[in-house]
């Protein structure tokens, strides 16, 4: 294919693509017919490390690489950036901005993105085999990225300040079944055949997925495997900070599936979270009439759970005497049962103030009700 002189007149196409072992790049002109006319071709074989990169991550780099390569043509002018890499039009969009999930690499390379005006369009392979060809065939020569070293040391960094070190998770992910499937597929890509079950987790965010001396991450945080996520979730418990701090703790460093479920599960089922969590905000109180004897109205409700288990508190308006007791489960018949232990001690009150929770509105404990004349 003949090459053209660059015209600033026309409008400018740059094209890019990655394979596991090399970059291509072709900035072209593009006639008011459709058809492209080559300025300039260009490729590159990749660093090591840069082999080790997950896909998205090669084929973002084939962007960036192509974009400094030929500059001096697109800075300060409007172009059009054409990759075969479908989740990086969503990615790299101008408009919509990258996610705060995606990896640190996508964010960096994103606002590198952002000194240029440029309109990104997504082309099939089949119609992408000048720069695909390229990246295929790519020079021996390497320019690595000056700025890798700083994103690696970023991302050892993240892996330093979890409690486990980053050769134990290495170790674990790789001898995980399924995070040892997701590294693969993070770093050669995905098919649709893992995608569902205890795959979907990762399969709906496969495009922020990056791999790190052999370590998973989503984003920032480190993706733990299976059989240090109790050690990790023992550290982060340790200082009894309650559900909501847990939780902003172990998002700046780790995630797994279900790590907010577990969080909450360990705080409920921990003394010392229970006792030193935060009391809930006070609603407005709104004033009764006082009773003119004792036990003629009684306000009833359920704490907890506190401790592993439930109460049923019982209080007297006129006396506020009170009466706790401790339920096995809060069904409509085990809340009957213990307020027939309570009205044959006290006597029958003449009304029952609630919450309207569903033990006390179920057709059971109406009809409990109607029978006693409350």
């Amino acid at each position: 294919m003949i090459l053209t002189h660059f015209n600033p007149e026309l409008p400018v196409t740059l094209a890019c693509d990655a394979s596991p072992y090399g970059l291509g790049a072709v900035i072209s002109y593009r006639y008011p017919n459709g058809s492209d006319r080559p300025i300039a071709f260009a490729s590159r074989s990749l660093a090591p490390a840069e082999k080790n990169y997950s896909q998205i991550d090669k084929e973002a780099l084939g962007i960036i690489w192509g974009i400094k390569k030929f500059h001096s043509y697109l800075y300060g002018r409007k172009f059009k950036l054409i990759t075969d890499h479908q989740p990086l039009i969503y990615i790299f969009n101008s408009e919509k901005g990258v996610s705060v999930t995606a990896s640190a690499r996508l964010q960096r390379y994103s606002l590198f993105l952002s000194g240029y005006e440029y309109e990104i369009e997504f082309r099939g392979t089949a119609k992408h085999a000048n720069a695909d060809s390229l990246s295929r065939l790519p020079l021996k020569s390497t320019e690595v990225d000056t700025s890798l070293k700083m994103v690696e040391s970023f991302h050892i960094a993240q892996m330093e300040a979890i409690p486990v070190s980053n050769k134990q998770v290495q170790q674990e992910t790789r001898n995980d079944r399924v995070l040892g499937l997701i590294t693969t597929f993070t770093q050669d890509g995905w098919n649709t055949i893992h995608k569902d079950g205890e795959y979907a987790p990762y399969y709906s965010r496969r495009n922020e997925l990056t791999v790190h001396q052999g370590c998973l991450m989503w984003g920032v945080r480190v993706i733990i495997p299976s059989k240090l996520r109790s050690q990790v979730l023992g550290q982060i418990h340790e200082g009894h900070l309650g559900v909501v701090k847990m939780k902003a703790l172990a998002r700046s460093f780790v995630w797994w599936p279900g790590i907010d479920q577990d969080i909450e599960k360990l705080a409920k089922a921990c003394n010392g979270c229970q006792q030193n969590q935060n009391s809930p905000k006070g609603a407005p109180l709104n004033a009764w009439e006082w009773p003119s004897k004792p036990w003629d109205r009684v306000h009833i409700d359920f704490a907890g759970p506190f401790l592993g288990s439930m109460f049923l508190i019982m209080v007297d308006a006129h006396s506020k005497w009170p009466e706790v007791i401790k339920m096995k489960n809060i069904t409509s018949e085990s809340t009957i049962n213990v307020l027939r232990t309570i009205f044959s001690r006290n006597g029958i009150p003449s009304r029952i103030v609630s919450d309207n929770g569903p033990q006390f509105t179920s057709q059971e404990f109406e009809n409990f009700m109607q029978l006693n004349g409350i």
